[in-house]
């Protein structure tokens, strides 16, 4: 990736890649409300169907590539109807793409690894996909955890939700913590929040 000049003017921008017009790589955005996706690229937003034909290919590959998000995606339905083909490549990278960082989703033409994105707390890209901290898969319980914490809930409360006991929790707690790099129980959340591991929601407009 080009390296990003840091003048007052521009230092924002570094919340977003793709923004810089001499920024050739690309950022996936996700609409919430409709799970479209429009991409940044050269300092300014497109749409979905100003995607390269190279591009567009990439993102086929990928999803024909993977057989559990093909069985999930040809069952979607819209308007009460199967989605076309096409369609299921685009919310294909809606979820695994749809967070806005700045990492670019796709560096000279090649997908990087996929987002900690989801459009809900039980979204769909679950059956998919794997969340990860710093690198490492997530277990569904660890997923549960991290959920529950970050909504400021006591490890007590978060045990009896999943029907275990103090000390059996304090043992995936401490497998957790060591999958983050930390020690503590807010430094598992702050390094959380970084990855987009909080994120169940991402509501963005663009014009």
């Amino acid at each position: 990736m080009k390296n990003k000049c840091t003048t007052s003017l521009q230092h924002s921008q570094h919340l977003i890649a793709g923004l810089l017009p001499e920024d050739s790589n690309i950022e996936f955005i996700g609409i919430w409300e409709t799970m479209e996706v429009k991409f940044i690229k050269n300092g300014r937003s497109h749409d979905w169907s100003e995607l390269s034909a190279k591009d567009a290919a990439t993102l086929t590959n990928a999803y024909n590539s993977n057989k559990p998000a093909r069985f999930v995606l040809s069952k979607f339905k819209e308007n009460g109807l199967l989605v076309s083909r096409s369609r299921q490549v685009e919310l294909y990278t809606y979820f695994m793409y749809g967070g806005t960082d700045n990492n670019p989703d796709m560096i000279d033409g090649v997908l990087q690894e996929p987002e900690n994105y989801r459009h809900n707390r039980e979204c769909i890209s679950l059956k998919f996909k794997k969340l990860k901290l710093n690198g490492n898969p997530l277990k569904p319980r660890e997923i549960f955890m991290l959920d529950e914490m970050l909504k400021d809930h006591k490890n007590l409360v978060i045990a009896m939700k999943m029907g275990i006991s103090e000390s059996t929790f304090a043992q995936h707690d401490a497998e957790l913590k060591k999958k983050a790099g930390v020690h503590s129980k807010p430094g598992l959340l702050v390094q959380a929040m970084r990855q987009g591991l909080g994120q169940y929601f991402n509501r963005v407009s663009i014009g």
